[in-house]
């Protein structure tokens, strides 16, 4: 089992892996309805627009169409689902916000906050 931050959850590993194999930028809506149409996963509406807010909060995906909410896996999501990125550093305060940003891919540098 990949290491993961403190605020991850099981859904959150659900919709990076579903992105991942899908290699499209998909709003939530999209998401969840191929997630139960087409993978047998219950997860609703308002869990995975809630969980990408904060997948994109910790750089694990991008917006691609700010206005519509399109979301992709960023490099740092693929490298977290590779298990070559230890996302346990990558910590929320209470609030949900990110405590840490991660710079440069290739370094591993994080800048706090």
């Amino acid at each position: 089992m990949r290491p993961r931050a403190n605020w991850m959850t099981d859904s959150d590993d659900t919709i990076l892996e579903f992105l991942q194999g899908c290699g499209l930028a998909l709003s939530p809506r999209a998401i969840e309805y191929n997630l139960r149409s087409r993978h047998s996963v219950e997860m609703s509406y308002l869990t995975v627009n809630r969980r990408l807010k904060l997948l994109y909060e910790g750089g694990l995906v991008q917006k691609e169409y700010p206005e519509g909410g399109f979301y992709s896996l960023t490099n740092k999501g693929h490298a977290y689902l590779a298990g070559e990125l230890d996302a346990s550093e990558m910590e929320h305060d209470e609030e949900g916000r990110r405590l840490s940003t991660y710079v440069g891919e290739s370094i591993g540098l994080w800048v706090w906050s």
